[in-house]
């Protein structure tokens, strides 16, 4: 079972680099976008999926509708510039947030009127908060993708590198020498030796990438880097694992089963993705 998780991981990881490679070569990131974009999709899937089996009924096409229309809007506009708003620090967060706020208004407001009209009022208080907490844990988060892309897809890879590296060193040093319980309640796997073994591969794993791709910044902020973005990416690890313990599920979705669902590919990056950006623009 291991080795078939390794090989397709790799698999996995070498058409992502492809696309990204592709992606690279092209203006206003297409690729980048719709690869995101699906994901999304598949992973917000799997949230409403892990809430029908919580026994909530949250909307499924609004959502989508939705998480399409913001990927969409955020290519048309050129990805909102936010690679240029960077050189001045701070800017770029406040040029990012200003739009996402607009954004998050306008879809709270059609899915909460979307459930006072399409669906039982007896079960507003279950079914909306379902609907859009699910909408904005991905979406939201994972907006974060398009303002690290228009920086450079070096400080992506170096993202991702962090958070699964980080998860796959959290998993070899917790089998083999995790002794003390993390998160028992949460996920009784896991470890504080594992922990710590993810927090090394992490920040090896930043400071490689950053490396191979001349990211600005010097040891400092990389060891910074990996360790904050670390922790957030195990952070998002446990809560996805809360959501699956508060559906009675052992796993996600049968999306790329192997691993267990597409929700735990992305938790980790998708949570370490806004420390990510804030470091890179506040550095």
């Amino acid at each position: 079972m291991v080795r078939k998780r390794v090989a397709l991981g790799l698999a996995v990881s070498a058409a992502f680099l492809l696309l990204l490679w592709l992606d690279a070569a092209l203006p206003g990131g297409p690729i980048f976008h719709i690869l995101v974009g699906l994901v999304m999709i598949g992973t917000l899937l799997e949230v409403y999926g892990l809430a029908e089996r919580h026994r909530e009924e949250p909307m499924k096409v609004l959502p989508i509708a939705l998480v399409v229309l913001a990927v969409g809007g955020d290519y048309a506009l050129g990805g909102g510039d936010w690679g240029g708003a960077a050189s001045a620090g701070f800017a770029v967060l406040w040029s990012f947030y200003a739009a996402m706020g607009l954004a998050v208004a306008l879809g709270l407001w059609a899915l909460a009127v979307a459930h006072l009209l399409a669906r039982d009022p007896h079960r507003w208080l279950q079914d909306a908060p379902a609907t859009i907490a699910g909408f904005l844990y991905v979406w939201f988060l994972g907006a974060h993708f398009f303002p690290l892309r228009a920086l450079g897809m070096g400080y992506v890879l170096a993202l991702v590198a962090v958070a699964k590296l980080g998860d796959s060193g959290a998993f070899f040093v917790g089998t083999c020498w995790g002794r003390h319980r993390l998160a028992p309640r949460t996920s009784p796997n896991k470890t504080l030796e594992g922990a710590a073994g993810g927090l090394v591969a992490s920040v090896l794993s930043g400071g490689i990438v950053a490396l191979l791709f001349g990211l600005r910044g010097g040891v400092g902020f990389w060891v910074v880097f990996g360790l904050v973005a670390g922790v957030a990416a195990q952070l998002g690890d446990l809560v996805a694992s809360a959501m699956k313990r508060s559906a009675g599920a052992k796993d996600s979705g049968s999306m790329l089963s192997a691993f267990g669902g597409l929700l735990d590919i992305v938790d980790s990056p998708l949570m370490a993705a806004p420390v990510a950006l804030w470091l890179l623009v506040a550095w």
